[in-house]
């Protein structure tokens, strides 16, 4: 992922459903049910969390450290265990500038 990239956080409905699949296959894994959360790079899915369970599936071919720590740091505060405050602090360590769109 470069610096210029665009990481949108989207929550996953019905429509996404194939796309979540083919995403857990990727990464060998089950795919995470719904309500979940999407992590999109530049219009394409890589990563997505399971809000109840907190499991993560990502693209082992894509560089998806950053995106998925900002699905970890959403999903908790979707789950009120985090404040924004908070979250403004934990963002610049991720060497990004905080421009996410939810």
């Amino acid at each position: 992922m470069t610096f210029s990239a665009t990481i949108a956080l989207q929550h996953a409905t019905s429509e996404h459903d194939g796309a979540l699949r083919e995403l857990a296959q990727l990464d060998s894994a089950r795919t995470v049910s719904r309500p979940a959360l999407m992590a999109v790079v530049d219009g394409r899915l890589v990563a997505a969390i399971d809000l109840h369970s907190e499991r993560v599936v990502a693209d082992p071919f894509a560089d998806t450290e950053d995106a998925v720590k900002l699905l970890r740091l959403r999903a908790a505060e979707l789950r009120g265990h985090g404040t924004r405050r908070r979250a403004r602090r934990r963002l610049p360590s991720l060497g990004l500038r905080p421009r996410v769109a939810v």
